[in-house]
């Protein structure tokens, strides 16, 4: 993880923002590596691979955040899921700690 530089008070999805917005998409997807906050979304849940095989092509999937609800999750990068339930919903989710990537070193 890169460091990140925070800035008090500033909006959400702003560099230096605290929360930073992250589009999922609008099918199905694996969620990459992090914290996140989702606001409650129709047809969509939050799942967790329960298979304990080491094989991921195993997946059993429990939901821990449910359709249409919101809450906090952490997302290994494999897995945890956003699962499309029906149609087509916006996935966004809001990831924690987001702030502005540091791209140098300042003296």
């Amino acid at each position: 993880m890169s460091n990140k530089i925070l800035v008090a008070g500033a909006p959400t999805d702003s560099p230096g923002a605290f929360f930073q917005a992250y589009a999922a998409g609008t099918a199905t997807v694996t969620v990459p590596a992090g914290d996140y906050y989702i606001t409650p979304t129709a047809n969509v849940t939050i799942e967790l691979n329960t298979d304990t095989s080491g094989n991921i092509s195993n997946a059993s999937w429990a939901v821990v955040v449910a359709n249409n609800t919101g809450g906090y999750f952490v997302a290994d990068g494999v897995n945890i899921r956003a699962n499309v339930l029906s149609g087509t919903p916006t996935i966004t989710l809001f990831q924690v700690n987001g702030g502005e990537a540091v791209s140098e070193t300042y003296a």
